[in-house]
């Protein structure tokens, strides 16, 4: 059992984090493994994001989305495109709209495929599993599989898993249930309809080293008739996810956490309602994650907190790097009732490094939405508010 730590108290200060402000201030998070370690919550008189000019790589970046040109989108036989990397996690999109001439076998890690746009089917050696819009696939290390795309719109983020196997978050107080029950995951069943013959040869890509290596094989080589264990491919829909939330304060990333591995986390948030207490601040607050970056898009919806429409966007915050309401966001969530937006979130522990991909992707001027003053108080009040 944990001892209980009694936080200092020096200056003014809230004593409820990310709670009532004192006037004139903002929150500022300092903590140590995310939002779960050792912290101290400093109140300053101006947002720490409101910054003039960065020089130097570590500055808040962001991909347009739409602009990400995927060489798998005309061409079947390539591969996903990378767009960020360290050593414990490769993060890759494909925007295939033909199925893969090929099966492909990733020995160098799991595979969390997020399906971000389009429908169709994954076929793997245990099976297949149909995907739509909102779908979570994981795929263990070692899986022989191929994509089938159903749609135009095929747009999917994958998180390769390199140095260890996605598993669950510990829920801790929280239980099994939230933010999914376990349960809902679906898995593939083996497949009693003939194998297709017509093809001369078959092929199947195995990725080691990320080195391809082709193995050819006169018979379709998906002939599994049966399997029993513990590891094979999962799906999971977000829509599915019942996520917790609070009338009175706004609760960390932790939880939302919904797979974790070796130097990573992926976390979904789901469209909640905004707190009502007089004293909620309802976006999240001024942090600087020192022990992670942080990757962010979102998936549908749009974040009441953005101040103007625009494509999807894919962010990267590096660790150390204060993050933080856009300088809109308390006026605009004063009004509102709910967050109707479902968002991914990747935090790595290691420093991710762009990709070409990424660089040629890049809204230059992400960096410089902060340097505006706020538009309102961040306790200014709100519709409905209560005590």
């Amino acid at each position: 059992m944990e001892n209980v730590r009694i936080p200092l108290v020096k200056g003014v200060v809230s004593r409820q984090a990310r709670t009532g402000w004192p006037e004139g201030t903002v929150e500022d998070e300092h903590g140590r493994e995310g939002f779960a370690g050792n912290y101290s919550m400093l109140y300053r008189r101006r947002p720490p994001t409101q910054w003039t000019r960065i020089e130097g790589p570590s500055r808040p970046r962001a991909m347009d989305m739409d602009a990400l040109a995927a060489p798998d989108a005309d061409d079947p036989d390539a591969t996903p495109t990378l767009l960020l990397e360290n050593e414990d996690v490769g993060i890759y999109v494909s925007r295939r709209r033909a199925a893969m001439p090929y099966y492909f076998r990733n020995v160098d890690g799991d595979e969390v495929h997020f399906v971000q746009h389009g429908e169709g089917r994954l076929e793997t050696e245990y099976g297949d599993l149909s995907y739509e819009a909102g779908d979570y696939l994981v795929l263990p290390r070692g899986t022989t599989y191929r994509f089938h795309p159903a749609s135009a719109d095929s747009y999917i983020v994958i998180v390769e898993s390199r140095t260890g196997e996605v598993a669950l978050p510990d829920r801790g107080l929280l239980g099994h249930f939230v933010p999914f029950d376990a349960a809902l995951f679906e898995h593939p069943e083996p497949s009693s309809t003939p194998l297709p013959d017509d093809q001369d040869e078959w092929e199947v890509r195995i990725k080691r080293g990320d080195v391809l290596t082709s193995f050819f094989y006169d018979a379709c080589p998906m002939d599994v008739v049966g399997w029993v264990g513990t590891l094979c491919p999962l799906k999971i829909n977000v829509r599915t996810f019942r996520g917790i939330h609070s009338e009175r304060t706004h609760l960390p990333p932790s939880a939302y956490a919904t797979f974790r591995g070796p130097g990573y986390w992926i976390v979904t948030f789901t469209p909640k309602p905004l707190e009502t207490a007089a004293d909620a601040v309802r976006p999240p607050g001024y942090h600087r994650n020192v022990d992670y970056d942080e990757v962010i898009f979102s998936h549908s919806g749009r974040l009441v907190s953005r101040s103007e429409t625009t494509g999807p966007l894919l962010t990267l915050h590096p660790a150390g790097v204060h993050h933080g309401p856009h300088p809109r966001a308390f006026e605009l969530t004063r009004d509102v009732e709910r967050m109707d937006a479902y968002v991914i979130n990747i935090d790595t522990h290691r420093a991710l490094r762009p990709a070409p991909a990424f660089d040629a992707a890049e809204q230059q001027d992400y960096w410089e939405q902060w340097k505006t003053p706020l538009t309102a108080a961040p306790l200014a009040g709100h519709r409905g508010s209560q005590t």
